[in-house]
């Protein structure tokens, strides 16, 4: 094993500056012999922030992680002096996280899962899988097609789809609404240029010709924006009761009507919201209160990633609802306990399950029932 290549990959993702190549290298050099104690050494040479939640504990990674895969019997993690003052993640897979984010990804997708688990009370009976691409689009006349089986090439006048994205290129002029269900996401290039990702759950109304002075666009669920610039015509989304006005920019705007509130989190350029609050990069706006984020964390949707930042279990499920296409349920007393870190969207629902459980919590799934119990 390239010892010094994984010490160099290592410090490149405590910078969260690791491309997605850098990743993989990452994650298969991971997977070679010997790379748990290092690992554990490499986490008590470098400081690592709070928000990557890799604090590891005594035992060698590997063997936790087989203990998460396996999870015969409950494993208890040593946390390290003073990190129970700090703000509360999940206890056990915080303590073997890097180990979720690089080698037990992978090696979750590679795992040949049987149709029913029983895991630490817990019970598997039908699995659910994650999502993909996929939407309705629905024209003002009346007529829709549903992109999920739609070939490659033209689909209506003015509307193309290349490798499941779809292209608004010299339409008639009238609104279109594109709607993802649950379980599917999709995205999108409107005639200007501006480029759309639907989240799963989702809605983007929009002229499929920009005529008006302004550019405007309405939209439900959570949408990531990446708007072409026009000085004179600005681009306007409606969420809810907000108002965001830019010329161009990267944002993320997320108004499920099951969240507490519109959040707009901003990656590039600025935005104006009710044309009174300007946020600027890193910046986030709920409620009318600005906190400075993790912008990069707000998108990690569309590069197929849960991102969880100290998120209660009620949060955590919302998302994977949305995602896997299932109810949620609770019985008893629900965990207090807040989540945090990243996860692949493309694992089966059982497998999310399997790591979350190291909190506690217990669950049965059934295909579209998902319940969670202490």
């Amino acid at each position: 094993m390239d010892k010094q290549r994984l010490e160099e990959l290592f410090q490149i993702y405590l910078d969260k500056t690791a491309t997605d190549a850098e990743k993989r290298e990452f994650f298969e050099l991971v997977r070679e012999p010997g790379s748990a104690e290092l690992l554990r050494m490499l986490s008590e040479k470098y400081p690592v922030a709070e928000d990557l939640l890799i604090p590891l504990p005594e035992d060698a990674s590997h063997q936790i992680l087989t203990a998460v895969l396996a999870s015969e019997k409950p494993v208890t993690i040593q946390l390290p002096p003073g990190y129970a003052a700090r703000k509360r993640w999940m206890p056990y897979a915080a303590a073997i996280f890097l180990v979720i984010l690089t080698g037990a990804s992978y090696l979750f997708l590679h795992r040949d899962k049987k149709a029913l688990v029983a895991v630490a009370g817990s019970l598997v009976i039908k699995d659910a899988l994650p999502g993909h691409n996929g939407a309705v689009l629905q024209l003002s006349n009346g007529r829709s097609i549903v992109l999920d089986t739609a070939r490659n090439g033209r689909l209506l006048d003015g509307f193309t789809k290349s490798d499941g994205e779809i292209t608004v290129e010299n339409a008639a002029a009238e609104y279109a609404t594109l709607s993802t269900p649950p379980g599917r996401q999709q995205q999108v290039t409107l005639s200007d240029g501006t480029k759309a990702w639907l989240n799963a759950g989702s809605s983007l109304r929009f002229p499929t010709r920009f005529s008006e002075p302004q550019r405007r666009v309405e939209i439900t669920g959570e949408v990531y924006f990446e708007v072409a610039h026009q000085a004179t015509r600005p681009f306007i989304v409606k969420a809810g009761k907000e108002e965001i006005k830019v010329l161009g920019t990267h944002f993320n705007v997320n108004a499920y009507t099951n969240e507490q509130m519109v959040k707009t989190t901003l990656l590039e350029g600025s935005v104006k919201i009710n044309d009174q609050i300007l946020l600027q990069p890193g910046e986030q706006c709920g409620n009318g209160i600005i906190s400075k984020v993790d912008a990069e964390a707000s998108v990690a949707w569309v590069h197929g990633y849960f991102q969880f930042e100290y998120a209660d279990i009620r949060s955590v499920m919302r998302q994977l609802s949305r995602w896997y296409d299932v109810e949620i349920q609770y019985e008893g007393k629900i965990t207090a306990e807040l989540f945090g870190g990243e996860m692949q969207k493309n694992l089966k629902l059982s497998e999310v399950l399997e790591l979350l459980s190291g909190t506690g919590i217990h669950y049965t799934l059934n295909g579209k029932l998902l319940t969670i119990r202490p």
